[in-house]
Parts: structure tokens; sequence; C-alpha cells
């Protein structure tokens, strides 16, 4: 086990040592596809602690979590001169969706979470001269962008007014950053498969403020053949190690 988790027990994260990976010298992978919601927000305040020793260190949590809804502390205001038409969450209304609710830290509006996301927590410490909040969350988009590019996908940016990775007018990419004591957490969902049952549920609310057909996946904008979210994780991350040595 590495060095910053060996007086971690894991399995009280639902974890095991087979679970992390030694990315590069300076990040630490975390990878577990369904996770359990409440699990892996507790392990992401582990990793808050443990950066107080390791200040060095990167984590990098990459998972899924079964069908829930994450609500932040509001919906991205608009810069001067900007109108952004955004539906606000109701919290009054928690208790009738169809699957957990869970109201957490990051910036944004009310979100989903399936098990055909692939989802990106980075867990690290910020720092202006090395990388900048803006820094890192260009390099989650870039990369994703990459990788689609490369299976054919054109047309994917992150340049627009609402943050997030965009194909035209429909959204494949949430993000939603919280930041404590310059370290980050929680991070950017990706729609890799669709998933009808949750498809369902966002009929019933705004997701970001927006409506729910404003949301598309890498499944609905290419074919994949022997393509899977495994596949897209692994190519991702390599990118991704290497973006930051």
């Amino acid at each position: 086990m590495t060095l910053p988790f060996s007086q971690t027990n894991l399995s009280e994260f639902g974890l095991n040592q087979f679970d992390i990976v030694e990315m590069n010298e300076r990040t630490i992978l975390i990878k577990k596809w369904n996770w359990d919601y409440s699990l892996a927000h507790k392990f992401q305040r582990h990793c808050l602690e443990l950066l107080e020793d390791y200040s060095n260190i990167r984590f990098i949590i990459c998972c899924s979590h079964p069908r829930v809804f994450t609500n932040g502390r509001g919906l991205q205001k608009p810069k001067k001169g900007e109108t952004l038409s955004l539906v606000e969450f109701d919290k009054s209304l928690a208790s009738t969706l169809p699957y957990p609710f869970f109201q957490i830290e990051r910036g944004g509006g009310l979100t989903f979470h399936h098990p055909g996301q692939m989802i990106i927590y980075p867990i690290l410490r910020l720092n202006p001269k090395t990388l900048s909040l803006s820094a890192m969350i260009d390099t989650l988009f870039d990369e994703a962008i990459n990788v689609l590019k490369d299976w054919g996908i054109e047309g994917l940016s992150h340049e627009n007014k609402l943050l997030g990775l965009w194909h035209g007018e429909r959204k494949l990419a949430s993000m939603g950053i919280a930041i404590e004591r310059l370290s980050t957490f929680h991070g950017m969902a990706l729609n890799f498969h669709d998933d009808l049952e949750m498809k369902k549920a966002l009929t019933l609310v705004n997701p970001c403020g927006l409506n729910s057909e404003t949301y598309t996946s890498v499944e609905e904008l290419m074919s994949l053949g022997t393509k899977s979210l495994e596949v897209f994780s692994n190519e991702y991350l390599r990118r991704l190690s290497h973006a930051w040595k």
C-alpha cells in the first residue's frame, strides 16, 4: 500500500489495496466503479486530511456511483453583462426524487450520477505558480477532448459561458469544485453511457439549472463498438498522468 494510506482502514470506505495505484511519483490513483456515494465522499474528506502531511502528493479518484442526485452551493452566477437562464432547484422537493439526494460543498446546482459516468475527483493542493484552479479545470476538460478527438468526436469545447464540456448546445460533462485550505475536492462527471432510468428522472428536475434534454453522452455521439468506459478511463488517466507529472 502506498505510504499516505499505510494507516488507513480502506474497508471503512469500501476500498481495498488493489483499488489504489501510483500513477507517477507525485500522483496516486484510486479507481472504483459503482462506488457508494456517501463512502466516496467520506474518502475525499480523508484524502484532504492526508494532504496536510503529504502536500506534494495528488490524489486522483476515478469512479462512478449508483444513481444519485447531489446539490451544490448554488448555480453559476452570470458575469457582468451576461444573462443566464438557469432554474434553481427547490430543495423542498428533494424527498420526492426517485434516487438518494445529497447536499454537498461543491459549487454548482443540482446534478446527477449513475454507473455510466466517469467521475474524476482531483484532491490536490493548488499553487498559483504550478497549478491554478483554472489550469486544473482546463486540463480535466482538455484531456477528455483529446481522447474523444482520437475516437473521432469533433467539435467538443469548454469555451462556453456555462461551465462544462459541450458538443454544440449539448452538455457532455459537468464540473463542480470545492476548495478548503487551498486543496480541491469534488470534480468532473462525464456522461459516457446513456442511462434510461436516470434520463426519465431528469425530466423532473433541471440539472445545473438546464433542461434535461441539454445533456448528451459519448454513446450518443458515436458508435462505441469495442470502446468501453474502462478503455476510455485508462486512456484519459494516462494522459492526465503525463500532464500532471
